[in-house]
């Protein structure tokens, strides 16, 4: 029986115990704060948004190995697993996925539960420092107190912002940044509509001066098929600091200070239906202002914003047409200069961690480090909000725990004598490390990129009418689709996956290449992929 160490009792990390003990391992986790499960009580404004009918690879910052771990584990395999543990789920607009019971903390208490009944054993207010392999097989575990412990493998299920100590140093990774929050923006014309909701569709633009040119040299039909860029459809909050709402907090994922934000204020209008509108108001109604006629078609306070943003006269009529392109043009790309995130703390999840080219797709064991697993946020994955980051958690963590459940066992007398000076290194990765076994993150910015190594569930009540906020084209890998992780694909993660029209695509292929076993540390296991038990 494989003794494993699972570092942080979040999400993932509670599902990686649960999955790595029901295979017959001797699961232990280490959480750092008092009880396991905290920020999952605050998911989903306290309802926990399990997970999304529409998940798709290309939701995802890595689709390509995000889909790899989806053959091997499909979504409805994951609400399989709740489903066993007594979760009833239901389903909301947009494909959003709840418990029944409306509270998140019936999700922590089946968690809990389905721990204790296959003898997880929790161990609280216990901080990980560091780990590293043991020469004989096999994993040591150092702790705040600096007691060392040693493990047949370990999983590392930190969350956001991990430490990058923690791992050995050869396991590349990228500086964490927060996303998914509110943008802190230039408030120059958006001083007066703090307070006001619009829907919009929200997108970035790299030559925003082109797109203007062509507004008012010609109101152009094709200009929305043609943009390629990331755009978000969805309520707009405007604050006194900048923008919220989901739509932004999805076009995090995406901007840059400095960059330009742009708001389609009428998104389901044609541009040339922009115009004719406008102008045809205008000359049916001679004596109205420009801010009374663009009253007819957004809230009173954002029509004026929107006149004043042209560079007319909000208090005058409208007196040619080239005046009503133009405010159709403002309204379909009025741009806001972006600052930065507007709170870091209120962040959902943070982009960065460890690589995922130095795990396997499959199993979450590194490449270079046998018995080593990751999964969850501590992995360089992130989706867009309504329940597809905590999916992802529990795909990873199952996985990560099926996987660790079948390492070999380390020798006889691997783990014993063990301590800080008894292991080359480990003491001062210890002193370095501020942060494990803690399902949140610290706003710790340090890192950089390195190479790594050497080398079907029930639902309780029917979807609702609302649209998806979104819509969008699946150019990357989709839902039918098995995408090997090309070279270029981490050029390309961030751009181009959410434009034009969102296609259902077919059924998720269950069929996927054989994983390979790297390294020299650690237990072995026979290749394959692991029998997840999602039953007791």
């Amino acid at each position: 029986m494989p003794k494993v160490a699972i570092i942080g009792g979040g999400a993932a990390g509670m599902a990686c115990a649960i999955a790595a003990a029901r295979e017959g391992a001797e699961a232990h986790v280490y959480e750092r704060a008092d009880r396991v499960g905290k920020k999952l009580l605050v998911t989903g404004n306290g309802r926990c948004n399990m997970s999304n009918t529409d998940i798709m690879s290309s939701d995802y910052n890595d689709p390509e190995f995000v889909q790899e771990a989806m053959n091997v584990l499909p979504p409805e395999s994951v609400m399989a697993f709740f489903e066993d543990l007594g979760v009833l789920a239901f389903e909301e607009d947009e494909g959003r996925i709840y418990p029944y019971s409306n509270k998140a903390a019936t999700v922590l208490d089946m968690l809990r539960l389905g721990m204790k009944e296959a003898g997880v054993v929790e161990h609280c207010d216990r901080e990980v420092r560091a780990v590293a392999p043991l020469s004989r097989g096999g994993w040591a575990v150092a702790f705040a107190d600096d007691a060392v412990e040693g493990f047949d493998a370990v999983v590392c299920a930190v969350g956001g912002n991990p430490s990058r100590a923690l791992l050995p140093s050869d396991i590349a990774f990228h500086a964490c940044t927060p996303v998914l929050a509110a943008l802190k923006t230039d408030t120059t014309n958006i001083k007066a509509l703090s307070g006001i909701r619009v829907r919009a569709r929200v997108y970035l633009d790299e030559e925003p001066e082109d797109l203007r040119d062509a507004w008012l040299d010609v109101v152009d039909p094709e200009f929305e098929a043609s943009y390629q860029g990331p755009e978000e459809r969805g309520e707009v909050l405007f604050r006194d600091w900048g923008i919220s709402g989901i739509a932004v907090f999805d076009m995090s994922r995406y901007v840059e200070p400095g960059q330009m934000v742009f708001l389609d204020l009428l998104p389901d209008m044609e541009p040339q239906d922009k115009v004719d509108f406008i102008w045809e108001q205008s000359m049916a109604h001679p004596s109205r202002t420009a801010a009374e006629v663009m009253s007819g078609l957004l809230p009173s306070r954002v029509a004026r914003a929107v006149v004043v943003g042209g560079g007319l006269n909000p208090d005058e009529p409208i007196i040619a047409e080239q005046e009503a392109v133009v405010l159709a043009m403002v309204s379909e790309s009025f741009g806001l200069s972006v600052r930065g995130i507007a709170d870091p703390k209120q962040a959902q999840v943070t982009r960065g961690g460890f690589a995922t080219e130095c795990f396997d797709a499959h199993t979450f064991e590194c490449r270079e480090h046998a018995g080593l697993f990751a999964c969850g946020e501590a992995l360089d994955v992130d989706g867009r909000c309504g329940g597809y980051n905590l999916h992802w958690a529990w795909t990873s963590g199952l996985l990560a725990g099926a996987s660790a459940a079948h390492v070999e066992d380390a020798p006889e007398g691997s783990f014993e004598g063990l301590s800080l000076s008894s292991i080359e290194g480990l003491a001062q990765r210890a002193r370095r490390s501020t942060l494990s076994g803690h399902e949140g993150g610290r706003d710790q910015r340090s890192g950089g990129q390195r190479s790594c190594g050497k080398g079907g569930f029930r639902v309780a009540g029917k979807r609702g009418d609302g649209a998806r906020g979104g819509e969008k084209g699946r150019d990357g890998a989709s839902r039918g689709q098995a995408s090997g992780r090309g070279a270029d694909a981490r050029d390309q993660r961030g751009k181009g996956q959410n434009s034009g029209q969102r296609g259902k695509g077919g059924q998720r292929s269950n069929a996927g290449a054989t994983r390979s076993n790297g390294g020299n540390n650690g237990g072995k296991r026979p290749n394959g992929r692991p029998k997840l038990n999602l039953g007791r």
